[in-house]
């Protein structure tokens, strides 16, 4: 007995010849300077803005006051939890 033959795929046709008549297809051209500069100085600052979240540094932090707890739980006090909780909400 012989072996049966196995079906192959036909191979891909060959592209077509680019005649005369056939426009040229242009091709991207590489960065100039100015484009390779620009993504450098972006990659830098974002980057830099990453260690500086990361590091939880600011650099122009200001000056901040420390309000007493007596105050902070005070019925009236500063934005205690009545301001932001009393009253009437809303309904469904």
């Amino acid at each position: 007995m012989s072996e049966p033959k196995i079906a192959t795929a036909a191979p891909p046709p060959a592209p077509p010849e680019r005649g005369a008549d056939l426009p040229r297809v242009p091709r991207a051209k590489k960065l100039s300077g100015l484009a390779k500069a620009l993504g450098v100085f972006g990659a830098v600052g974002v980057i830099g803005y990453a260690v500086m979240a990361f590091a939880d540094y600011e650099p122009i932090a200001p000056e901040r006051d420390e309000v007493p707890a007596s105050v902070r739980s005070s019925p009236g006090g500063y934005r205690s939890f009545h301001f932001w909780h009393s009253g009437y909400h809303g309904g469904k």
